[in-house]
């Protein structure tokens, strides 16, 4: 490392105790400190043909000169999505790694402080970033380096008198946020009356000092302008993410009423300056900020009920999920509630809501691919409802713990906590509860392949929608979607095995033709009501079943794919839109199959990829036996046929039986045929 003299140090370093270094810059900061040191480089900048490359937090002043030739300056303080991805993976982090770089602005040492973090304590897993707390993940990747450097600024700041303590001041104002702090919110902290022990200093501030206070920090790299955040809410401030941990423990554990106050004052804030119920994901993001700082201040029931419950899922039409697919944004305002993840509900909730807000989090959990960790709450959330003899809810959590366990693999369970999920809802008297469970029941016995049990229960719970919805008499959103799937199976596994056209395919077209028609009748009419309630994820699922239908009869009657395609491709992107990951894999193996047909087998290997590769981080077993299966079936892998006999054995789903002895007798057919002299 080059010896350099420094002025404030950037970023994190610990500043000089001198008093040279008050308010301003040293003269020298920049300057190398070894006059041999100097001359070499010096002497390379204007000579050398070849490559020298200098690290350091200081630009090198004695280089200057040549910064617009032969010594170029690059900042990498901000990396491009690019390189923070490429970062990543040579860390060994795994999964969608953009999304850390964009959550981090690609800023470098904190990309590297979290992937290396994730691979030590979390097997790499990037969706477990949000379990990342900078103090112990500086801790254990750099001894607490960083820590350490921002309590040697703290100190020299509280050695300064005046301005030092209004720098502290600010400092300490960042840490009640988790995202940058816009205009609006530090004008509300700095309102009368002050919050003793934090805006002493601040409370009747002229601008021109509040200004300067800013100005000397962000000079020092310890803020940063932030761009405006929402119409009307002013210009921000940011603070790298270790700066606003290290100042949060300090004013939480040092002075805990000061902490709960100024959270209370933005939570009043947020809740008062926004719009009711805004429409947009940006719109909602004062209102998710409005949780987390409620949960801070002990104000939990306010915030679940009055902001969470009311104005951002509006009730029973979660708009956030529903409209928006905002999974991700969800979980973390439910998270706020928890101490820790995912175990413990604050106790200031009553044991109903705890038990909701249990459910909350094993449903975003699971849409967003973290499986196993939504197993814990679920179950915790049906016991407590089952506790209560509130058999409505009980039978919902039974029936999510259900839909689980089948993305699990677990085939067995999913079929008896499904059966339980009946019992809940036949006590509870909801017959919309009696209808929607009967349909995860019939789910699981599908894919059990007990095919009669799951025709008889879909039609019962068919029966009681037409009771309860004369209007609506068929089953529609997922509960239609999977009466669909059932009905589509027989098609799927002739297409399957028939591959072609020709008179053997139209024999088999005959007898698949009445279901695939009655598939097509029953996906346009409930499109229309996703569509009309701008349902995200049911629109997806029913473009996706529109798309099978055309492209099972497209292969079974030799026809063309282009009415597949042009149902295929909106449902990808809308279930990618919607936000559920489970869900993925559906349509990726469609369209796999679709490209195969289309010739284009390198675009097929890479649906399947993507679908393995979410399966596998799942992890979702059922749909790594489809992938298996399809690599058989299109591209002739034995070796993926034997992993989808084992998967489809091991975890008893016997949906795929029939289709995986049709594929073993094709590969065996064609390699007799081969060893034909």
């Amino acid at each position: 490392m080059l010896g350099l003299e420094r002025g404030f140090e950037p970023s994190l370093g610990a500043p000089s105790s001198s008093s040279a270094q008050k308010r301003r810059r040293s003269p020298v900061a920049g300057q190398l400190k070894d006059p041999g040191v100097t001359a070499l480089l010096r002497g390379l900048a204007a000579r050398n043909p070849g490559l020298c490359v200098v690290t350091t937090r200081e630009g090198v002043k004695d280089l200057a000169a040549f910064h617009g030739g032969t010594a170029p300056e690059w900042s990498l303080e901000r990396l491009d999505k690019a390189a923070g991805i490429d970062l990543l993976k040579k860390l060994g982090v795994h999964g969608s790694r953009k999304d850390l770089v964009e959550d981090v602005d690609g800023h470098a040492l904190t990309i590297n402080l979290i992937g290396t973090f994730l691979v030590t304590a979390h097997q790499g897993d990037v969706r477990l970033r949000d379990r990342v707390k900078f103090e112990k993940a500086d801790a254990k990747v750099q001894g607490g380096h960083a820590f350490k450097a921002i309590a040697a600024y703290e100190n020299w700041l509280g050695g300064e008198k005046e301005e030092g303590a209004r720098q502290l001041a600010v400092l300490r104002l960042l840490g009640l946020f988790d995202r940058p702090a816009d205009g609006g919110c530090l004008d509300a902290l700095r309102k009368e009356p002050a919050i003793p022990g934090l805006t002493d200093e601040l409370v009747g501030l002229d601008e021109e000092d509040w200004n300067l206070a800013v100005s000397a920090l962000t000079g020092c790299r310890l803020l940063s302008p932030s761009p405006v955040s929402g119409e009307g809410r002013g210009e921000g401030l940011d603070a790298h993410p270790l700066i606003r941990e290290y100042f949060a423990r300090q004013l939480r554990e040092k002075s805990p009423g000061a902490w709960r106050a100024a959270h209370g004052r933005l939570f009043e804030h947020l809740r008062d300056t926004t719009p009711n119920q805004p429409d947009t994901l940006e719109g909602l993001q004062p209102l998710y900020q409005a949780v987390a700082h409620g949960c801070h201040a002990g104000r939990q029931q306010e915030a679940r009920a009055g902001i969470y419950r009311d104005r951002i899922l509006r009730g029973g039409e979660v708009y956030s999920l529903h409209k928006l697919g905002a999974f991700g944004a969800d979980l973390g305002a439910v998270a706020c509630f928890f101490d820790p993840p995912w175990r413990r509900v604050s106790p200031a909730l009553s044991e109903a809501a705890q038990a909701w807000l249990l459910n909350e989090a094993a449903y975003r959990l699971r849409a967003l691919g973290r499986l196993t960790e939504a197993l814990e709450p679920m179950r915790a959330g049906m016991e407590n409802y089952i506790k209560q003899e509130d058999w409505s809810n009980a039978a919902r959590l039974a029936s999510n713990l259900s839909e689980l366990e089948l993305t699990l693999g677990d085939v067995p369970a999913a079929v008896r906590d499904a059966e339980q999920s009946v019992t809940f809802a036949d006590r509870s008297g909801d017959a919309f509860q009696r209808m929607g469970k009967r349909t995860t029941h019939a789910d699981a016995q599908h894919q059990a392949g007990r095919r009669a049990e799951a025709l008889a229960l879909f039609r019962a719970a068919e029966g009681i929608q037409a009771e309860l919805l004369p209007a609506y008499p068929r089953l529609y959103s997922l509960p239609g979607f999977r009466y669909c799937d059932l009905l589509l199976a027989e098609a799927e596994r002739a297409a399957g095995w028939e591959g072609g056209a020709g008179a053997a395919g139209a024999a088999i077209f005959s007898d698949s033709r009445e279901a695939l028609r009655e598939v097509e009748e029953r996906a346009k009419s409930t499109i229309e009501i996703a569509e009309r309630n701008r349902w995200i994820l049911d629109t997806a699922l029913d473009h996706l079943t529109l798309g099978r239908a055309a492209l099972y009869g497209a292969i079974l009657a030799g026809t063309d794919l282009a009415a597949a395609r042009a149902e295929i491709e909106p449902a990808v992107d809308g279930l990618r839109r919607a936000g559920t990951t489970h869900h993925v894999p559906r349509g990726l193996l469609t369209r796999a199959w679709l490209l195969f047909r289309e010739g284009d087998r390198a675009a097929a290997r890479a649906d399947l990829d993507e679908a393995e590769e979410i399966a596998a981080r799942g992890p979702m077993p059922l749909f790594l036996a489809d992938v298996a299966l399809y690599r058989a079936r299109l591209f002739g892998d034995r070796a993926a046929l034997v992993e989808a006999r084992r998967l489809i054995e091991n975890h008893g789903y016997g949906r795929r039986l029939g289709e995986l002895a049709d594929a073993e007798v094709r590969l065996r057919s064609a390699t007799e045929a081969r060893l034909e002299p």
